[in-house]
């Protein structure tokens, strides 16, 4: 497989994502904490308009009583996920994967976060359904795609405007990335939640990154993960060295979702999706440029064959 891979291959891993989200939930009615995700969302949405943490929590008392009604939302991601697995071409798929990722977004993560005015690029931000909504948009296919397009996100509907996008998203990253994390939603409470879930080398991990913020190194981590956060957007934006701050971008995504996550929290029976890296890297992949020649040779038109000479019968 090349790389940078195709914008089919990237839908193809957008329909693979929902059908990793779908199992999770699929196994939520048999873990032990089966609620315990949407009531952390209420809790988010506290500082939200009047009446929105009461949708949430009528939303949690539902599913914390009814466990099995996650698979509903897991047979519509199941479903999703297949059809763009299958047809990664189809508009319509990227239009259901669109409008299930803005439901899920309001809905079921309470507008990732951002309405407490505390996310960041190491925990949740901006909620994973909106970075899915994101790769649906930069991947949404033109009939036909730009054969000159540098990138994946390049060659959809959307054309040298995905970079806007990817700009808009990275500077909201360093926006809420850099504010102070003090409240349940901030990076010391998600880590020493993890790290009362944890087990083994990843409780040893956890327990030695909080002791190193407790001594006030939270702004520190914030401000330089911020930095990183707006370089990536503006070298993607600019083309300038996109390749060095792309993985940068995904080293730090990775950091956040194995450090602070914790993978998510998978393993604990009480996640809902797969977390933020995965699409993460996925976006990145769809804006990691591809080389020069590789995107000559693909606009060149193909070369015409060499006319006969005057007088010359192509037989000898």
């Amino acid at each position: 497989m090349r790389f940078p891979p195709s914008a089919t291959v990237l839908r193809r891993a957008l329909g693979v994502l929902w059908v990793a989200d779908a199992l999770v939930k699929v196994s939520l009615p048999f873990g032990d904490r089966p609620g315990d995700q949407w009531y952390e969302q209420i809790m988010t949405a506290e500082s939200g308009p009047p009446g929105f943490h009461r949708i949430l929590a009528w939303q949690t008392s539902t599913f914390a009583d009814h466990p099995l009604l996650w698979w509903l939302p897991a047979a519509v991601e199941l479903g999703i996920g297949g059809w763009l697995a299958l047809r990664p071409g189809s508009r319509r798929a990227l239009a259901a994967s669109l409008g299930w990722a803005g439901i899920v977004w309001l809905a079921g993560e309470g507008l990732g976060g951002l309405l407490t005015g505390e996310s960041s690029i190491l925990g949740d931000y901006p909620g994973a359904a909106l970075l899915y909504a994101v790769a649906g948009v930069v991947l949404f296919p033109r009939h036909p795609p730009r054969q000159e397009a540098a990138a994946a996100a390049e060659a959809g509907v959307m054309g040298q405007w995905s970079r806007v996008l990817w700009l808009g998203l990275w500077i909201g990253a360093a926006f809420f990335t850099a504010m102070p994390q003090l409240t349940m939603n901030g990076l010391d409470s998600m880590l020493t939640v993890s790290r009362a879930e944890a087990t083994g080398l990843l409780r040893s991990m956890d327990t030695a990154v909080l002791a190193w913020m407790t001594v006030g190194h939270t702004n520190l981590l914030g401000f330089a993960a911020a930095g990183v956060c707006l370089a990536a957007g503006f070298a993607v934006f600019l083309g300038t060295w996109p390749r060095m701050f792309l993985t940068l971008a995904m080293l730090l995504a990775i950091a956040g979702w194995v450090v602070f996550q914790n993978f998510a929290g998978i393993y604990t029976g009480a996640a809902t999706d797969v977390g933020n890296a995965p699409i993460l890297l996925l976006l990145a992949c769809a804006f990691w440029p591809a080389r020069g020649p590789r995107r000559a040779e693909q606009a060149a038109p193909p070369a015409a064959a060499p006319a006969s000479l005057p007088g010359h019968s192509g037989s000898s």
